[in-house]
């Protein structure tokens, strides 16, 4: 299945949709197909390699050459015998409603949540229905506060805890959802906190890592944990500090899940690249998968909006030239 993007397939089709319906291909159409064929987009005359044809009174024009003139990227898959058109653009557009999985894992820890709550909490209960049913609306809720994919880091508690069934070192009532401070060691109930806060995160004696006071305070400091890697700003206003290792990690590392790699997990080969992989990958198709046809619906005209907006973009920028 193609990791680039789930929509591939529908794209194709609604951008060769878009592109002769929002480009004027004007000629002078015969019966003949030996008379000369011209291409004009927005009134400008464009001259292909490969001229235009009429075969069975069909004109068939040179899709490479008509889509790369809008600024489309156009690949042939041979196996399978595809015509493969995407739009560079809207690829990076996860935030207008494309739910994308770039294939060497570089998309970005810092974004909006694409995957409902429902979805995540379907997918978490179908592999364990004693897992804390509250976890995926919050994940989705304090990662908005923090510009953070809660999505993803949703998914993310789900590899480290194995869908919260746990059995390594952290225990389920620590609400320690992604192993802070489990270094191997156990604490001695002394360790510093780094200016976190006492009455919500403290440790235990015995105990591996951090505990947190609730679900959601344990939730937030692990989305806490992402936004010291990913940004260099300071907390959002009005946030207290929760994550007692914030101060040690270098701000801004890591603006990829991929880049999570030997630094959230050692060695961590792959380690970002299975979260999406592995875990995101699976939310996506839940999330299509309770889609109702009237959802679908609406999902697929959003898309075709856009679609017809980016051709029109690229059309006002070839007036321009």
């Amino acid at each position: 299945m193609p990791k680039l993007t789930k929509t591939t397939g529908v794209l194709c089709v609604l951008l060769l949709t878009t592109i002769f319906i929002g480009t004027s291909f004007i000629g002078a159409i015969s019966t003949e197909a030996q008379q000369i064929i011209k291409i004009f987009i927005n009134g400008r005359e464009i001259h292909s390699d490969v001229d235009p044809v009429i075969i069975n009174d069909r004109t068939m024009v040179p899709v490479r050459f008509v889509t790369e003139e809008l600024g489309m990227k156009v690949d042939w898959d041979g196996v399978n015998r595809h015509v493969l058109i995407t739009n560079p653009v809207l690829e990076n557009h996860e935030d207008e409603g494309l739910i994308t999985i770039p294939a060497d894992g570089k998309l970005s820890i810092m974004g909006e949540s694409m995957i409902s709550a429902q979805a995540l909490q379907e997918l978490m209960l179908a592999n364990n229905p004693s897992a804390p049913a509250e976890l995926p609306e919050l994940y989705l809720q304090i990662g908005q506060d923090y510009g953070i994919r809660g999505d993803v880091a949703f998914c993310q508690a789900a590899k480290e805890t194995g869908w919260w069934k746990y059995g390594g070192l952290v225990q389920a009532y620590q609400n320690n959802y992604c192993g802070l401070s489990a270094t191997g060691q156990a604490a001695t109930g002394n360790e510093d906190l780094r200016g976190a806060d006492p009455s919500r995160v403290w440790f235990t004696e015995g105990v591996h890592g951090a505990i947190f006071k609730t679900p959601a305070d344990g939730v937030e400091a692990h989305i806490q944990h992402l936004y010291a890697y990913a940004s260099k700003s300071p907390l959002p206003a009005g946030k207290k500090l929760l994550d007692p290792r914030f101060v040690l990690v270098t701000r801004g590392i890591a603006q990829n899940w991929s880049d999570l790699d030997g630094r959230w997990a050692v060695p961590g080969v792959g380690y970002g690249k299975s979260i999406l992989d592995d875990y995101y990958d699976r939310a996506i198709n839940k999330s299509d998968n309770i889609m109702t046809p009237e959802e679908k619906i609406a999902k697929l005209e959003k898309d075709k909006q856009l679609l017809q907006l980016e051709v029109l973009r690229l059309q006002k920028l070839l007036e321009e030239k």
